[in-house]
Order: C-alpha cells, then structure tokens, then sequence
C-alpha cells in the first residue's frame, strides 16, 4: 500500500510540475510531457502492472485538467504503461539509451493519438505540419528530459522500497515477540 501510495504522490508531483512550470519555461512554444517519462519508467523498473496503474493515475489527472471527456488520457497512458512494462528485462543500472528510445516512441506515439483524435476527426488534417512542429519538438525534448528524470524516478523508488522493506520487517519483528 505505501509504494502506490508514494507513486501517487510522485505523480502528483509530477503533474503539478508539468502543468504548472514548464508552460513557463517551454521552448518554441513546446513543453515536454513529463507524465510519459515516469509512466515509460514505473513500466520499466515495476512491470506492466505498476505502469498500468501509472497510467490510469496520470491520464485521470490529465482528463481532470485539460479534457472535456472521462477517459481521454487514461486509456493511451494505461497502454504506455503496460507496454513499457514488456521491456523491463532489458533495463539495468547504466544504460541510459532504452528509457530515452521508450519515452521518444511513448511520445510519438501520444502525439499521433492526439492528432488522430483531435484534429484528423474535425477535418484539420496537416499531418506533417503537425508533426514538424508539435510531435517531433516535443518528442525530442521528452527525450532529453527524461535522461534526467528517469534517474531521479529509480533513486526515489529505491529509496522508498528500503523504507517498505526495513518497516516490514520492524512489523514482522514486532508481531513475533
């Protein structure tokens, strides 16, 4: 209960980050969507469940601020979730390549949802200028950023599997005496 309890918090966080600062900071006009960086890396170092609950928790946060419809955001984020969950057998300690890859597609593959489900369905249909413009900026700077994010994701839930770890068994040694 504490893991998904600090992963909601760290979310939470998150969001509060990505909606609130970067807007501020964004370059030509692009901000990075760094819900996709932490629902690509719980997928990564927890497994398909954990990134699936990532990402139900993200798009609901998202439906809640920007969306006009329940669910909008929750089922693209839940597949990204489950997806890079597939990939956890190939993540170790010092490679920094798979997780940028994973959240550039994640992205890509966001931002062609949004295209198709936004845009293409209202008739607005200048794909490559959508791309050019939106996609790929935002795609590459995603990709940058979650160099760094990711490394603070697997160093804060390390720190918090420790703290579970040791207080269960302060638990069990409590309930033995």
């Amino acid at each position: 209960m504490k893991k998904y309890g600090s992963m909601l918090v760290f979310i939470t966080v998150v969001f509060l980050i990505q909606a609130n600062v970067f807007p501020s900071i964004d370059l030509i006009r692009i901000s990075p969507n760094l819900l996709i960086v932490i629902i690509a890396g719980y997928g990564l170092s927890k497994g398909n469940k954990e990134g699936m609950i990532a990402g139900i928790y993200s798009g609901f946060l998202m439906d809640v601020m920007y969306g006009s419809i329940l669910g909008y955001y929750i089922l693209p984020y839940m597949y990204i979730g489950y997806v890079c969950g597939y990939f956890r057998r190939y993540l170790n300690d010092d490679n920094y390549v798979i997780p940028a890859v994973l959240c550039g597609v994640s992205d890509l593959c966001m931002g062609g949802y949004i295209f198709a489900f936004s845009f293409a369905l209202r008739n607005r249909l200048n794909f490559g200028f959508y791309l050019w413009h939106i996609i790929l900026p935002e795609v590459v700077y995603t990709m940058i950023i979650s160099l760094v994010l990711f490394r603070v994701q697997i160093f804060v839930n390390r720190k918090i599997d420790i703290w579970v770890k040791k207080r269960g068994r302060r638990i069990a040694k409590k309930s033995i005496k």
